[in-house]
């Protein structure tokens, strides 16, 4: 779905002044999708996944960003 106005930035919210918070919704998931997308072509042209494994982020950055510690910390507390 589109954006009802595309043009809306955030300089132009703040001269409303009623506005605290603007939300981009989607617009990470939507890039993550096309970036899925690419990887899958690449892999399936390339019948590999060696330059694929190049070009992003390595297991600890996923890690990092998913706050495995914290899960890990869960895990040992809860799952006895």
């Amino acid at each position: 779905m589109p954006n009802a106005d595309p043009e809306l930035e955030s300089k132009r919210v703040k001269t409303l002044g009623n506005v605290s918070m603007m939300i981009y919704g989607n617009y990470g998931i939507r890039a993550a999708a096309t970036a899925m997308q690419d990887t899958s072509r690449r892999i399936i042209a390339d019948r590999s996944v060696q330059n694929v494994c190049k070009a992003y982020s390595a297991g600890d950055e996923i890690f990092r960003i998913q706050n495995r510690q914290e899960v890990k910390a869960a895990e040992a507390r809860f799952l006895r």
